[in-house]
């Protein structure tokens, strides 16, 4: 859901998914004193409430609290907010295509040329000082695979305020872009999942990071996020710089299919399958690597795509955040150790345990005291295929609660695994070394698996 920028208009790619109302009033019956409906300021309608019995010592604020169910969090919101803003970048990346061509005389000659996409990240973590930071964004933001180089080599970024097209830079009809000079950030690829659609960049020693007020977002370390959940986007909205909009969780967790290929013809074996969140805050083109935010300005998501039928309205999604949090670990200890290997093919070094689930039963139940509708599956072994699950999990064992220590014996990570990708999600945050320790039921009593990986057979490669 990048969004591919040429002179003077933008052209959208049509697919069912891709990364990314006013009444009329009636006229004279309609209205008891025969005029069509005004205009009226919630300080007429105040006056209006004091004239009730008992109202008569009634305060703005005590107004707004007890008949608008206005709260001071309507100020915290608003500072969340503007507080992301500062946390958020615009993205271009410029693309170069080379190709060869019959001249006449001169024989075959190389032609360049270029395009320009943009898009959304977040600011992860930032020294200001030294003008360094890294920014999460999605994988298809900076990759083509018909480019001369499929992942971007000249990526830019401005911050909230330097980001206006046409002010803070311009692209000329050759997808040129100048008058950036005081405005944009220098960034690198440093690593990128095609698997997960998520990619990193890094900012070394940029002058505008110095000088800015820039701040690093925090992810949410909630295991699940549940229908009904306020969030709001922050992203490049149609390329027109930075913007913010509100909606709720639509669905907690589903499943798409999305191809992040360029090519014209796409087989069915470049299409990846993402768990995502559907959210109905407002997904344009260009929001694509933008976070999704919970109310209190923590990073639940990263927005990837949207869905774009024509009778379907605020069907937007995002990678969650408990995926892209450990995800973004293993990227950077990848680059730490060997570089951008994972740009030449590496891939990301992810533990498995090598069996098949599936869910046997699934229903909700409702908390009264949270006021949840909470999803429950009941996740099953239904197949091993070998080390380091082999002779310690067993078909039809089910899969109860995951723990993860380190060598020293200190807990990574603990959770009831009460739906599918619990699992998945939690195996992203296992390093060499660890222990998994899997509580099962097997022939109805409760049982502790620990499982070493100890080994570098117990992980693979993914791209």
């Amino acid at each position: 859901m990048k969004k591919f920028l040429i002179a003077a208009v933008t052209v959208l790619t049509a697919l069912t998914i891709l990364f990314c109302g006013c009444t009329k009033p009636v006229d004279g019956r309609d209205g008891r004193d025969g005029k069509d409906a005004q205009d009226i300021s919630i300080y007429e309608i105040y006056e209006a409430a004091k004239n009730i019995e008992g109202n008569e010592k009634l305060t703005f604020d005590e107004f707004l609290k007890r008949y608008l169910n206005y709260t001071d969090s309507s100020v915290d919101l608003r500072a969340a907010v503007n507080r992301s803003m500062m946390s958020g970048v615009t993205i271009l990346s410029r693309f170069s295509y080379t190709s060869k061509k019959q001249s006449g005389v001169l024989g075959t000659v190389n032609k360049t040329s270029y395009k320009v996409f943009t898009g959304s990240g977040a600011i992860v973590w930032l020294d200001k000082n030294k003008g360094d930071a890294y920014i999460v964004t999605n994988c298809h933001v900076v990759y083509d695979d018909t480019a001369d180089k499929i992942f971007c080599q000249d990526v830019r970024l401005f911050l909230y305020g330097q980001d206006e097209r046409g002010f803070n830079y311009s692209i000329d009809s050759a997808y040129y872009i100048s008058g950036d000079a005081n405005y944009r950030i220098k960034a690198e690829v440093i690593g990128a999942s095609v698997s997960y659609d998520i990619a990193l960049l890094k900012v070394t020693g940029s002058e505008v990071l110095k000088r800015s007020d820039a701040r690093a977002a925090k992810f949410s370390d909630a295991a699940d996020v549940y229908t009904g959940e306020y969030v709001y986007a922050v992203g490049n909205a149609s390329g027109e710089g930075l913007s913010a909009a509100n909606g709720i969780i639509s669905k907690d967790s589903e499943y798409i299919q999305l191809t992040l290929s360029e090519k014209d013809n796409v087989s069915v074996s470049d299409y990846n399958e993402y768990r995502v969140m559907r959210t109905s805050a407002a997904i344009n083109h260009g929001n694509s690597g933008g976070a999704l935010y919970n109310k209190k300005g923590e990073i639940v998501g990263i927005v990837n795509a949207k869905d774009e039928g024509a009778d379907i309205d605020n069907m937007g999604y995002a990678i969650p955040a408990n995926t892209v949090k450990p995800l973004l670990g293993l990227i950077y200890e990848n680059y730490k150790n060997n570089g951008n290997s994972m740009l030449t093919g590496g891939g990301i070094r992810k533990a498995f345990l090598n069996v098949e689930t599936k869910a046997t039963d699934s229903y909700s139940q409702y908390n009264s005291s949270t006021g949840l509708a909470v999803i429950v599956e009941q996740i099953m072994v239904s197949s091993v295929i070998g080390s380091p699950a082999s002779g310690k999990l067993f078909m039809n064992d089910f899969l109860k609660q995951i723990k993860i220590t380190d060598a020293d014996g200190n807990v990574k990570k603990q959770l009831k695994v009460t739906r599918r990708y619990h699992i998945p999600d939690a195996l992203l945050g296992v390093s060499l070394g660890d222990t998994v320790t899997l509580t099962i039921e097997r022939d109805g009593k409760e049982l502790e698996v620990p499982i070493s990986y100890d080994s570098e057979s117990y992980f693979k490669y993914m791209i």
